[in-house]
Protein backbone atom coordinates (compact mmCIF):
# COMPACT_ATOMS: atom_id res chain seq x y z
CA UNK A 1 0.00 0.00 0.00
CA UNK A 2 1.70 2.90 -1.24
CA UNK A 3 4.04 3.86 1.79
CA UNK A 4 1.79 3.17 4.56
CA UNK A 5 3.32 0.64 7.20
CA UNK A 6 1.10 -2.23 7.25
CA UNK A 7 1.31 -3.07 11.15
CA UNK A 8 -0.05 0.49 12.09
CA UNK A 9 -3.28 1.47 11.76
CA UNK A 10 -4.32 5.20 10.23
CA UNK A 11 -6.80 7.41 12.29
CA UNK A 12 -8.91 9.51 9.82
CA UNK A 13 -9.48 12.70 11.58
CA UNK A 14 -11.72 14.12 8.84
CA UNK A 15 -13.72 12.89 5.90
CA UNK A 16 -12.72 15.35 2.76
CA UNK A 17 -15.18 13.40 0.14
CA UNK A 18 -18.76 14.05 0.00
CA UNK A 19 -18.30 17.70 1.59
CA UNK A 20 -19.80 20.59 -0.33
CA UNK A 21 -16.70 22.49 -0.05
CA UNK A 22 -14.03 20.01 -0.87
CA UNK A 23 -13.19 21.33 -4.59
CA UNK A 24 -13.23 24.84 -3.49
CA UNK A 25 -10.36 23.66 -0.93
CA UNK A 26 -8.95 21.66 -3.29
CA UNK A 27 -8.67 24.67 -5.82
CA UNK A 28 -7.29 26.84 -3.16
CA UNK A 29 -5.15 24.57 -2.35
CA UNK A 30 -3.39 24.04 -5.39
CA UNK A 31 -3.68 27.74 -6.42
CA UNK A 32 -1.61 28.36 -3.18
CA UNK A 33 0.91 26.01 -3.98
CA UNK A 34 1.17 27.15 -7.66
CA UNK A 35 1.63 30.44 -6.77
CA UNK A 36 4.66 29.51 -4.71
CA UNK A 37 5.75 28.12 -7.30
CA UNK A 38 5.85 31.05 -9.97
CA UNK A 39 2.44 30.20 -11.28
CA UNK A 40 -0.18 33.01 -12.28
CA UNK A 41 -3.54 31.64 -13.11
CA UNK A 42 -5.24 33.05 -16.53
CA UNK A 43 -7.34 36.03 -16.33
CA UNK A 44 -9.83 34.05 -18.68
CA UNK A 45 -9.47 31.03 -17.26
CA UNK A 46 -8.62 30.35 -13.53
CA UNK A 47 -8.27 26.86 -14.08
CA UNK A 48 -5.25 27.18 -16.39
CA UNK A 49 -1.98 28.15 -14.37
CA UNK A 50 1.03 29.25 -15.97
CA UNK A 51 4.77 29.30 -15.43
CA UNK A 52 7.96 30.19 -17.28
CA UNK A 53 9.02 26.13 -17.88
CA UNK A 54 5.29 24.85 -17.52
CA UNK A 55 1.21 24.66 -17.43
CA UNK A 56 -0.99 23.11 -15.36
CA UNK A 57 -4.74 23.17 -16.26
CA UNK A 58 -7.18 21.79 -13.38
CA UNK A 59 -10.52 20.61 -13.62
CA UNK A 60 -12.15 19.76 -10.60
CA UNK A 61 -9.08 17.41 -9.06
CA UNK A 62 -7.64 16.14 -11.89
CA UNK A 63 -4.47 18.18 -13.81
CA UNK A 64 -2.76 18.02 -16.93
CA UNK A 65 0.49 19.37 -16.70
CA UNK A 66 2.66 20.60 -19.99
CA UNK A 67 6.17 21.89 -20.64
CA UNK A 68 8.79 21.41 -23.05
CA UNK A 69 11.13 19.00 -20.97
CA UNK A 70 9.64 16.44 -18.86
CA UNK A 71 12.05 17.35 -16.09
CA UNK A 72 10.27 20.86 -15.25
CA UNK A 73 7.34 19.05 -14.37
CA UNK A 74 9.06 16.53 -12.65
CA UNK A 75 10.32 19.16 -10.11
CA UNK A 76 7.51 20.76 -9.44
CA UNK A 77 5.58 17.71 -8.48
CA UNK A 78 8.63 17.06 -6.21
CA UNK A 79 8.30 20.25 -4.48
CA UNK A 80 5.01 19.55 -4.26
CA UNK A 81 5.92 16.19 -2.19
CA UNK A 82 8.79 17.76 -0.37
CA UNK A 83 6.45 20.74 0.92
CA UNK A 84 3.54 18.21 1.88
CA UNK A 85 1.05 20.16 -0.52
Amino acid sequence: MGGFPRDKVLKLNKILYGQADVPRMWCDKLRAGLKVRRFTACKADPCLFVSKKAVCINYVDDCLWFARDGKDIDAVLKSFKEDGD
